[in-house]
């Protein structure tokens, strides 16, 4: 595991000024919408900027340690407004990414908007515990990512079962990432995953120290995993 502390870069200058441009009106699209649909709970567009966009874009800024190769399949559980899934198509267009939300709201927002913005995304309406069986899905992405969706051992229940054994899940969590994964050394196991905690990050406007925690796949997730729905947030392992 990792330690020390870095502060995220306001102008991301590993992005072209194209792409920056394109996350922007990316940006005001989900604000707009969001006078109609909850979308997300932040409305001041500069604020949105730091903690949607910037907060997205960390899980390229990572030297060494980025999972994201060239032509990567990527699956975003419970894209939500498309964070971070739409901001890192958009930005990466060499990604496929498939951005999985159950919410069949989000799901009609995602598609006019990647229609336009990130057409190298497609949306999967469904649930995480459903499609985490199905073997159009199963073992089939480079890499899950996840921000803001449930607890640790919850969320690796839900993206593990979609990486291929090599493959990568990146987790956006708080400032106890350490503390997640050492109550969670059972499920990891179980799941067939080995965790590392990146280097701490701060936002703009934000004083939490955040983190990026990767996991390695190492072995097949057993195929009851995930659990019905539900479960995996009920009864935790």
């Amino acid at each position: 595991m990792r330690s020390g502390l870095r502060r995220l870069i306001i102008d991301v200058p590993f992005i072209p000024e194209d792409q920056k441009t394109k996350l922007r009106l990316y940006l005001d699209e989900v604000l707009r919408a969001n006078r109609q649909f909850n979308l997300t709970a932040v409305r001041d567009p500069e604020i949105a900027w730091s903690k949607h966009i910037l907060d997205s874009l960390q899980g390229l800024s990572t030297e060494g340690s980025t999972p994201f190769i060239a032509r990567a399949r990527v699956i975003d559980v419970g894209s939500g407004a498309g964070f971070p899934g739409v901001v890192l198509a958009i930005a990466k267009p060499d990604l496929q990414v498939t951005l999985l939300e159950a919410t069949r709201k989000k799901c009609n927002f995602l598609e006019a908007a990647t229609s336009i913005h990130a057409p190298n995304a497609q949306v999967l309406c469904a649930r995480a515990e459903d499609a985490g069986h199905d073997l159009q899905w199963r073992e089939k992405f480079d890499v899950a990512i996840a921000r803001a969706v449930g607890s640790f051992s919850e969320v690796c229940e839900l993206c593990l079962p979609f990486v291929k054994v090599g493959g990568h899940v990146l987790l956006w969590r708080g400032q106890y990432a350490f503390l997640e994964i050492e109550e969670s050394k059972r499920a990891l196991q179980t799941l067939g995953g080995v965790a590392e905690v990146l280097p701490a990050y701060t936002l703009p406007h934000h004083d939490t120290n955040y983190h990026l925690v990767l996991i390695k796949k190492t072995k097949k997730t057993p195929p009851i995993y995930p659990r019905r729905s539900g479960v995996p947030k009920q009864e935790p392992l």
